[in-house]
């Protein structure tokens, strides 16, 4: 149970919000904002306000920031025209759909599941508006290809600076956060690996912070292509570094994401990184098509998996035994789905609920079917089809491999998606941020062409 300290930190956040933008510059200030309420604020703490959706900890940073910006005079224009307002509102009219389509009760043994109301859908259009606040955010304020040292900077040097927690917890067990906020914000015994533990400090869960050490390396890496330091450290040191913490945090996964980024960033051109990256996203569009007509050899990846280590083949299984459920659940409603609730999972003849639910994508195919699966992925990989049109205006070379290393980060985190659900609003904001550059790219080379007219 949160003890005192975490309601007195969740709360007082704002004020530390506000004090952020007025002390620093606007871009600074929002960064900072957003990636230190991941770092630091407690984590799975939900305040549940009447007539309002669940505030945590990156809903109240999203609302504190656009609340104070406009308080400050900061202008953020967030309907800019363009395919990315109609993929929302797109999003947005399925939502409606599915909640007109879910419109009767569902009594599973003694669980009652209620109809959804129109004012569930207002609760989605709100919830779905907050979410992509960070998206807008990046788009608007973050749209110079200039600007993307400064964040792969802040990156690194946050990640240098959480390593020591992360090493304490290494050694001595996850215990941080129960020992601040009065309370374990994960399963315990899933930070259990392989003898040792994964480290969580303030980000909930190991597979989440070690997600977000990934991201950081390949941020580090960009910054060694440009030779650029991090303080007296070089960055060749930085990434040894960090990819030792990302070893001792016993995730393959992010590993695997490093190591893949890794070649595109040194083997590969800047262009072809970038077209790399959206090859690599449209994956998330085909899994579940291949998923549906079951070519996705699960028995034989899990095999795989198992000659190096069983305690990971019976994660992988397990995820797997509970996509194949949820997705069967799914697919009784597969085009506008099963709306809120909890009426997209699994629960057993008591009204327990039985499911498991890892990947975004199985979770928006559940709550919005098909369509609302398109339309949510559409959003987030329409920066990458446009950054690859457009990567080409860069002229700077160092700039190309800032921009092309945002499309790889983006692209791991889309890949992520399928079995975790590692897009946060930090990732949000960088999604933005290269929509926003490729939008200004294009905006500048009309610019130009007319002044040559």
């Amino acid at each position: 149970m949160p003890n005192t300290i975490a309601y007195l930190v969740f709360w007082s956040w704002p004020l530390v919000v506000l004090w952020l933008l007025v002390k620093y510059p606007v871009k600074h200030a929002i960064f900072t904002a957003i990636i230190t309420a991941i770092l630091l604020l407690p984590s799975n703490f939900i305040i549940d306000p009447p007539l309002l959706p669940p505030l945590h900890r990156e809903t109240l940073t999203s609302l504190s920031l656009v609340v104070f910006l406009f308080l400050l005079g900061k202008k953020l224009r967030i309907a800019k025209s363009g395919i990315i307002i109609k993929l929302i509102i797109g999003y947005l009219g399925v939502s409606l759909l599915s909640v007109h389509l879910n419109e009767s009760p569902i009594i599973v043994g003694g669980k009652f599941l209620p109809g959804l109301t129109y004012y569930d859908a207002f609760s989605s259009f709100v919830q779905t508006l907050i979410w992509l606040i960070p998206f807008f955010l990046g788009r608007y304020f973050f749209n110079s290809v200039k600007d993307n040292e400064n964040i792969f900077k802040i990156l690194v040097i946050f990640a240098l600076i959480y390593s020591l927690p992360m090493l304490y917890e290494f050694r001595f067990s996850p215990q941080l956060h129960r020992m601040l906020y009065g309370y374990h914000a994960a399963d315990f015994v899933q930070q259990v690996r392989s003898g040792g533990f994964r480290s969580t400090v303030f980000v909930g869960h190991g597979l989440t912070l070690a997600f977000l050490i990934a991201t950081c390396s390949i941020a580090a890496m960009a910054l060694h292509k440009n030779k650029v330091r991090i303080g007296k450290l070089s960055p060749l040191m930085v990434i040894f570094y960090l990819s030792t913490i990302l070893v001792l945090s016993k995730t393959w996964s992010a590993l695997f994401y490093v190591s893949l980024s890794a070649i595109f960033i040194y083997k590969f051109s800047p262009s072809k990184q970038a077209k790399w990256g959206l090859l690599i996203a449209a994956f998330v569009l085909l899994y579940p098509v291949g998923k549906i007509m079951q070519v996705i050899p699960d028995k034989e990846i899990i095999s795989a998996i198992n000659e190096y280590s069983t305690d990971r083949g019976q994660s992988l299984e397990f995820r797997f035994d509970n996509e194949e459920a949820l997705l069967k659940r799914a697919l009784e409603k597969p085009f506008f789905g099963w709306g809120g609730w909890g009426r997209n999972r699994i629960y057993d003849t008591s009204g327990k609920d039985i499911s498991v639910t890892d990947g975004t994508w199985i979770v928006q195919f559940g709550l919005f079917g098909a369509f609302g699966f398109f339309f949510y992925y559409a959003i987030l990989i329409t920066p990458l089809f446009y950054a690859v049109k457009n990567i080409r205006y860069i002229k700077e070379p160092r700039d190309k491999i800032y921009f092309s290393t945002l499309t790889l980060i983006l692209a791991v985190c889309l890949i992520d998606s399928v079995p975790n659900s590692g897009m946060g609003s930090m990732h949000l904001l960088l999604a933005g941020a290269l929509l926003g550059q490729s939008e200004f790219l294009k905006k500048q080379r009309y610019l130009l062409a007319n002044e040559r007219t």
